[in-house]
């Protein structure tokens, strides 16, 4: 009996024992064993006093800065700027926001660079047309006198060059000399680049085949290069060169222009106008079709939103700990209770 109890006491003791030292490994309240103490350096011998010297004095020249080559975003990394305006809210309202207004999202603009390609917007007219006829994207502009103007859409494959649509311009009845009818679009560029302007174009008359009033109604194009949009105030009309069909001609033939204009500003406008000179009563159709401006298109700007985490979200909590860093404890927490268990019997009375 004496052999058992003996035994059993060995046995508490070395499990409490093997608490004590995973108790101890596990660093239970977080403190670390103090560094063992070092050993003072040795003194070192001071260096000999060295003779004082008076410096001479020089003129330093600095070298001159390197301008810094800055390096423009492509268009698969584009450039990414904080914005200086206030961050837009993702809530409908600031009633709705968790701080009587706090914003919830942070406003970045993104900035795309510049890049080759077309600055006229709907130059082919397939994006459409408004509900006085002109396509989308540009303006109308006329005179005053006698006669009608009309804008419409023209679908006849004869007079389109690009696609299934063109803009026609049409004059009836003038009575006034020097009647005008046109369209202008005002686009984005850069300044000091060159641009190769296109533009295919057909001019049917009543009266073109009148020995009387040769080049009675001419196509024009006009730049300004401020991007202004008063067609008065351009003092340079350009002639395209081409002459006017008569009305029942078949097949006719799409004439085409191309040529360099260089921008002087960040905006251009470009005129294109029907002039019928002479008041003969006529009837003047000007079909415009395939306008371009190439070259290189300044990049655009987008503003996006990035959510910010909410204060006590999943997404704005710290991480604090794990489940893991308590397997240890709950293992010397079983071993001290086993250790409790065994002594509790050892001390009970044997029946």
């Amino acid at each position: 009996m004496t052999d058992r109890i003996l035994r059993k006491t060995w046995t508490i003791a070395a499990l409490l024992l093997i608490a004590i030292g995973g108790l101890t490994a596990c660093n239970l309240f977080g403190k670390q064993a103090p560094a063992p103490t070092q050993p003072p350096p040795p003194t070192e011998t001071p260096l000999p006093a060295l003779p004082t010297l008076t410096p001479t004095p020089t003129t330093v020249v600095l070298p001159t800065p390197t301008p810094t080559k800055v390096v423009e975003a492509t268009a698969a990394n584009p450039t990414l700027t904080p914005t200086t305006q206030a961050p837009a809210k993702a809530v409908e309202s600031a009633a709705d926001a968790p701080d009587g207004g706090a914003p919830q999202a942070a406003s970045y603009t993104v900035q795309t660079p510049p890049a080759m390609g077309d600055a006229i917007v709907n130059g082919s007219f397939e994006e459409g047309f408004q509900e006085n006829g002109v396509g989308l994207g540009w303006t109308a502009f006329d005179n005053d006198g006698v006669g009608l103007r009309t804008y419409m859409e023209e679908l006849q494959p004869s007079h389109v060059s690009h696609d299934d649509r063109a803009q026609l311009m049409q004059l009836t009845g003038v009575g006034n000399v020097d009647r005008y009818i046109g369209i202008y679009q005002t686009v984005d560029v850069m300044a000091g680049e060159t641009y190769t302007l296109s533009m295919h174009g057909i001019i049917r008359t009543s009266d073109a085949d009148d020995d009387n009033v040769h080049y009675g109604h001419r196509l024009q194009w006009a730049v300004d290069y401020e991007g202004k949009g008063n067609w008065r105030e351009i003092k340079e009309w350009f002639d395209t060169g081409w002459n006017d069909i008569s009305l029942d001609q078949e097949g006719p033939i799409m004439n085409a222009i191309s040529l360099p204009i260089e921008a002087e500003s960040d905006h251009l406008t470009l005129f294109i106008r029907g002039w019928t000179k002479w008041p003969t009563q006529p009837i003047a159709k000007f079909y415009v079709d395939g306008v371009s401006l190439e070259g290189q298109v300044p990049g655009q700007e987008t503003v996006v939103q990035v959510p910010l985490a909410k204060e006590g979200s999943a997404e704005g909590m710290p991480t604090t700990g794990s489940a893991g860093a308590w397997l240890p404890i709950a293992g010397v927490l079983f071993v001290v209770g086993f250790a409790l268990w065994e002594i509790r019997k050892v001390r009970k009375p044997a029946a």
